[in-house]
Formats: C-alpha cells, sequence, structure tokens
C-alpha cells in the first residue's frame, strides 16, 4: 500500500500511528530512553527559568536597569507559563505529542539565544516570555506523555525520573550560574 505525502504529514502530526495496531511505530516495552530524555528536557527547562537569579545584578548593570527591574524578566517567565500549560494542552490536543515537544525544545533554544544576546529589557523580557511558553507547553505535555511510554503500572516510576530534572536544576541552577557568570559573565 502506497502512501501519499499528505497521509504521512497527517500520520506524523495527529499521531495516528499510535492507534493502529499493526503500525511499525508500536513499541513492545517501555520506552526508558525517552523517558530520560524527557528528564533532560525538564533539567534544561527549569535551569534556563532559576538560572539568571545567581546573575541578577550583573545583568541589571549591563542592561542599565535596576535588580528589581531585571527580576521581573524571571517573574514574566512564571507567569506565561502559568497560563500556557492549560493552552498548551488545549491548543495541541490533535497534534503529536512528540512534535509539541520537539517544538518547546526548539523554544528553549531560541529563548537561551535571545536572552544571550540581549541589549535591552524589552528583548530580555521577549526571551523569557518564548521561555514561560516552552516551560509550560513542555510541563503539561510531559505526562501525558510518559502514559504513552510506559504501561499504567511503571508510571510512577517514569513521573519519578522526569522530576528527577526539575529537582536537579532547582538545587544547581543558582550555584552554575553564580559560578560561570563569575567567570565569564551572565551572557555565558
Amino acid at each position: 500500500m502506497t502512501e501519499s505525502a499528505t497521509d504521512l504529514v497527517d500520520a506524523a502530526l495527529f499521531d495516528r500511528d499510535r492507534l493502529d495496531p499493526e503500525s511499525p511505530y508500536q513499541r513492545s516495552g517501555p520506552a526508558w530512553g525517552a523517558i530520560i530524555s524527557l528528564s533532560f528536557g525538564t533539567f534544561g527547562l527549569v535551569t534556563a527559568e532559576f538560572l539568571p537569579a545567581s546573575v541578577l545584578t550583573p545583568l541589571a548593570h549591563d542592561l542599565g536597569i535596576s535588580t528589581g527591574t531585571a527580576g521581573q524578566a524571571l517573574t514574566a517567565t512564571a507567569i506565561v507559563a502559568a497560563i500556557s500549560a492549560p493552552t498548551m494542552a488545549i491548543v495541541t490536543k490533535r497534534l503529536d505529542r512528540r512534535v509539541v515537544i520537539w517544538a518547546m525544545t526548539l523554544l528553549l533554544i531560541l529563548s537561551n539565544v535571545l536572552a544571550e544576546v540581549a541589549g535591552s529589557l524589552p528583548v530580555l523580557l521577549a526571551a523569557r516570555v518564548v521561555l514561560g511558553i516552552s516551560l509550560g507547553g513542555f510541563w503539561s505535555i510531559s505526562a501525558a506523555l510518559a502514559m504513552r511510554l510506559v504501561p499504567s503500572h511503571l508510571m510512577p516510576r517514569a513521573m519519578s525520573i522526569i522530576l528527577t530534572g526539575v529537582s536537579v536544576a532547582s538545587v544547581c541552577a543558582a550555584p552554575i550560574g553564580a559560578y560561570v557568570g563569575d567567570i565569564w559573565g551572565w551572557r555565558a
């Protein structure tokens, strides 16, 4: 049977293969590699969220703003993430979760690049808003994706692995940010 390009794109975007028991993409066991990848993703996102807290003073000085104003960029991330988490779950409900996770990861990279080149508060805020969208989207999708990657009796273990990324980043982001910021500056 030959498939048209439209059928292939639809299958990729709308994850139809997971519903087809004869699909070559059906897994026979838990996908622990994918779960670990989600853990690394949460680590990267939470690190990007918390790391700037340790370099607020040099960041504010470099942008010519107060430390309190620079801190509002971190607040913007949290507010946007809180709004985007339920929104992304609704907006992307028909899309393949793998595509959504990749898109959120690309937004994380874009936000970090924007923050690195930020020469003004509006650019920094834009970078942090993009990070908030990525953070909320990733969080809202990762648990649903984990349910597809492992059997239900392994779900607690899978979620604990994914959330390990959050724990490690929460503990390590600020000290690493302070150390790297002291050596190479806040843009590093």
